[in-house]
């Protein structure tokens, strides 16, 4: 071989080579697609705390915090509460808290310089399959940071919580917690459903 092809094959390698050290150390230079975050995020939930609410007991209210952590990414993470009926599916229903001119009945806490509350009107949110028109509000939070939420509900309904991320202008959701019900009782496990 010339002095020439090793000297090529030299520079190739070290390139390779720069970019897996920078690709190691810097992942956040590469952040993963939408579709990227939607199958490796995870949600850690603490067990959800039911308060029960009214004269006759009919209206509760779910208390939880949660972390939604996506690897490599360093956006932030859209956190917004609503309720949906009872047996409708949670990745193509529209919860009707984030109906347009509808404050959906939720209490955020846990405020700080890093996470606050945001308010979208009349915004598109985009889903694997679906696209929703919606007005919410939603915790924005670092990723990978624990927030406290709350959610107002009636035994006829399910409590649910979308997932989304804001990147080149446009909102997408990553996933859903929904919780559910379990047994005759107050017991609401978190599910997540990745849609």
């Amino acid at each position: 071989m010339t002095i020439g092809k090793l000297t090529y094959i030299a520079v190739i390698i070290s390139i390779i080579v720069i970019a897996s050290l920078i690709w190691v150390n810097f992942p956040s230079l590469f952040p993963p697609s939408i579709k990227e975050m939607r199958n490796i995020f995870t949600a850690s939930i603490t067990t959800p705390k039911v308060n029960v609410y009214g004269v006759n007991s009919t209206s509760f209210s779910l208390c939880f915090s949660i972390k939604v952590s996506i690897p490599d990414y360093s956006g932030r993470v859209l956190l917004a509460t609503g309720a949906i009926p009872l047996g409708a599916n949670p990745c193509t229903y529209l919860p009707p808290s984030f109906s347009p001119n509808i404050t959906p009945p939720a209490i955020y806490s846990s405020f700080s310089a890093k996470t606050f509350w945001v308010m979208f009107l009349n915004s598109t949110v985009y889903t694997e399959n679906k696209t929703f028109r919606v007005s919410l509000d939603a915790m924005s939070t670092p990723n990978n940071n624990w927030v406290r939420l709350s959610q107002g509900f009636n035994l006829n309904e399910t409590p649910v919580v979308w997932i989304m991320v804001f990147e080149n202008h446009h909102i997408y959701r990553i996933g859903i917690i929904e919780f559910e019900r379990i047994g005759d009782g107050l017991l609401y496990m978190p599910k997540i459903k990745r849609c």
